[in-house]
């Protein structure tokens, strides 16, 4: 049942891009090619790693090639102007500091497509509407960009006190003296890392239909909404800015929430793909 309901998705965890990606890297890096695409034209048809079979790996990478090319000016030693640590706090390399975050970049792409085969047979709105009034969590957070927000026609609420904060702050912004939390419906707030809808308990996003279950705007929706319930924490930006240098730490995780159904039905599946990835799994619940 859970096979045949989740094929598609299944199929498309069962070859990640990730190990052709390391090849590719490893064979531009060392080898006497001046683009990726040279690289990935030469690469042979089918390729057998000790996990599954690719037949067609070339035009599985060409879906990434905007985001491979950018190696072409790494192996010319033209690094952005990044920062990056391990966990330990330790700074890494140049190159592997830059490398990583192209690695994001692919996994959040890859991703997008496999939650979004995963979530159409699924039909829960888990994502889509705030904590039950029985759950300990006070509200859920949507992180949105700015261009977003037209999306969503709701009061915003923007000052100083809210800027100098996240939603999770143990210092709680305060909305005419209560919790920003307990405002009657759902709002967007601006906080210290960008804006985000707040759903508090017992509301909905207002863009799902409570009749149907479906997405007003799925065609445009947020790319925040294109990403649950499974997605890539290879690196956590963080809030020092060290002369206009961007920070960032590696964590090298695959991030999964497990009151997803579709998460728990083929979790099995989730777990190869970062084992494959060379990603630990991390299992979380967002709401519980």
């Amino acid at each position: 049942m859970v096979e045949r309901r989740y094929a598609e998705g299944i199929s498309l965890l069962r070859l990640p891009v990730m190990p052709l990606v390391s090849m590719v890297q490893f064979l531009f890096m060392t080898g006497p090619f001046t683009t990726v695409a040279e690289v990935i034209d030469e690469l042979p048809e089918p390729i057998e790693t000790d996990r599954t079979v690719y037949e067609n790996p070339r035009a599985l990478l060409m879906e990434y090639s905007d985001i491979l090319s950018r190696l072409e000016q790494l192996k010319t030693g033209d690094f952005p102007a990044i920062e990056v640590v391990d966990e330990q706090n330790t700074p890494v390399d140049a190159l592997t500091a830059a490398t990583t975050l192209i690695h994001q970049q692919i996994l959040t792409r890859e991703l997008e497509r496999i939650n979004s085969v995963l979530c159409a047979p699924c039909g829960c709105t888990l994502c889509c509407v705030g904590p039950e009034k029985n759950m300990e969590q006070e509200f859920f957070e949507i992180p949105l960009a700015g261009s977003e927000l037209d999306m969503f026609a709701l009061p915003r609420y923007e000052s100083a006190e809210s800027l100098g904060r996240s939603a999770y702050d143990d210092d709680e912004l305060l909305c005419n003296g209560k919790p920003f939390y307990t405002i009657t419906g759902p709002g967007l707030f601006h906080w210290r890392r960008g804006w985000s809808l707040i759903l508090p308990k017992a509301t909905r996003c207002p863009n799902l239909d409570g009749a149907t279950g479906h997405c007003r705007v799925y065609k445009d929706r947020p790319q925040v909404c294109r990403r649950p319930q499974i997605f890539p924490y290879m690196v956590e930006p963080m809030d020092e800015e060290k002369e206009n240098v961007q920070s960032y730490r590696i964590r090298q995780a695959l991030l999964a929430i497990v009151d997803c159904p579709f998460v728990r039905d083929v979790r099995n599946d989730v777990a190869e793909y970062a084992a494959a990835s060379d990603l630990h799994l991390v299992l979380k619940e967002n709401k519980a």
